[in-house]
């Protein structure tokens, strides 16, 4: 049974393989229009629309989407990429987001220790305050003319 199984799953990931059937959709998805900016999928521009028979002209040459991809960027440069590349001064693209999301939940637990402590203590129902509470809520009395 689990040879047949391994059979089984080892076809399916084979299929689309053996097919090659490389779509103008495929290649559309990693490169933008440079005109709209809208990734070249979903757009209808002028100009997007001859890429996109660049693209299913050369897929019938038997090119590879590399390749493809490849021949765009010479001739349109590297902003007709969808997303930038993971490699030299590019890299920064990718590093600096998850970067931030991490210092960020690296701060959760600091930034709510000290609401934790600021939070007044209370004593029989009563909120026993310090000296600094005192001033900065005598101020703030003062302040507002009561």
């Amino acid at each position: 049974m689990r040879r047949i199984l391994a059979i089984a799953v080892l076809a399916l990931l084979l299929v689309p393989s053996l097919a090659g059937a490389l779509s103008v959709n495929d290649v559309a998805r990693e490169v933008r229009c440079p005109t709209c900016n809208m990734p070249l999928d979903v757009s209808n521009a002028p100009l997007a629309n001859d890429m996109k028979q660049y693209i299913a002209e050369h897929i019938d040459s038997g090119w590879t989407k590399q390749r493809i991809i490849d021949g765009l960027v010479a001739q349109f440069g590297r902003g007709v990429l969808a997303t930038p590349p993971k490699s030299g001064f590019d890299l920064i693209a990718w590093i600096v987001p998850g970067a931030a999301v991490a210092a960020g939940l690296a701060l959760i637990p600091l930034i709510t220790r000290r609401w934790a402590r600021r939070r007044p203590r209370v004593e029989g129902g009563v909120a026993v305050l310090d000296a600094a509470d005192l001033r900065r809520l005598e101020r703030e009395l003062e302040r507002r003319g009561a």
